[in-house]
């Protein structure tokens, strides 16, 4: 089985409702990849109006419901929620933060139309190919020979004195390869956890300041890249190096 086809499995049927239960659109994943959205079952329409009816529903978590060997999870945005179904063997943290993640990018991009969207796809004729990205980023580890060439990556980038430490970090933000200090490394994990998967690639690095450095942090798919410059060198430093360790992985994966 190919890593696209394993990130593929974590959702098994994605759809798009409003806030009354009533289904907009539908895809699966699986081979059958027809959906009749009135066989959608009537208790995940009923829990989706009962969610969103309680005052306490949040938009910064994804909610999840087990049904016998399956588990239905349900994010709530402005102008929709968007509703999955998965296996219980799916690693829950991974498919709530890309549940989240394509839930903003959808409500980013789409939210004001969705507001007056009647279901017909000639309306919003994009939102295939974003949910595409969500669903084909893959989530689990670098294979061996991508790790190596992270850590070739990075060994070049110390090799430059103005740099003081390098990391390349999983969703999870447990670093994977790097000279990052222990020190730092619960900032970059609370830092990387609460944030977004990024289908593609940021735009520009995050800053984040961890003790007497200024730490930049640069997406790319499932990965971070984390770099600081010396304490008395500009941060400029590290921003143009963690943009080419960034733009050379976003090549290789």
């Amino acid at each position: 089985m190919s890593r696209f086809q394993e990130t593929v499995n974590m959702i098994r049927y994605l759809y798009i409702m409003k806030s009354d239960g009533d289904p907009l659109y539908g895809r699966s994943f699986e081979e059958e990849n027809i959906v009749d959205l009135k066989s959608l079952p009537l208790y995940v329409r009923n829990s989706v109006a009962l969610f969103h009816s309680r005052s306490s529903t949040s938009s910064e978590r994804v909610y999840t419901l087990e049904h016998e060997e399956s588990v239905w999870a349900y994010a709530f945005f402005h102008s929709f929620v968007l509703v999955s179904l998965s296996d219980k063997s799916e690693n829950a943290a991974d498919l709530k933060k890309v549940m989240l993640s394509m839930g903003r990018s959808i409500s980013q991009r789409f939210g004001e139309m969705i507001t007056s969207w009647s279901g017909s796809m000639s309306e919003i004729v994009d939102i295939d190919d974003l949910i595409d990205q969500y669903i084909s980023v893959n989530l689990g580890p670098p294979s061996k020979k991508l790790l190596k060439k992270i850590e070739k990556q990075i060994d070049k980038a110390l090799i430059k004195p103005e740099i003081a430490f390098v990391g390349v970090f999983n969703p999870s933000g447990k670093m994977i390869k790097g000279n990052i200090p222990d020190t730092h490394l619960f900032r970059i994990e609370v830092e990387i956890s609460q944030g977004i998967i990024n289908p593609v690639m940021d735009i520009a690095p995050t800053s984040v300041n961890s003790g007497d450095y200024k730490l930049q942090m640069f997406r790319v798919n499932s990965l971070t890249v984390v770099v600081a410059s010396q304490v008395a060198e500009s941060t400029l430093r590290a921003i143009a190096v963690v943009g080419e360790i960034a733009h050379s992985l976003y090549k290789l994966m």
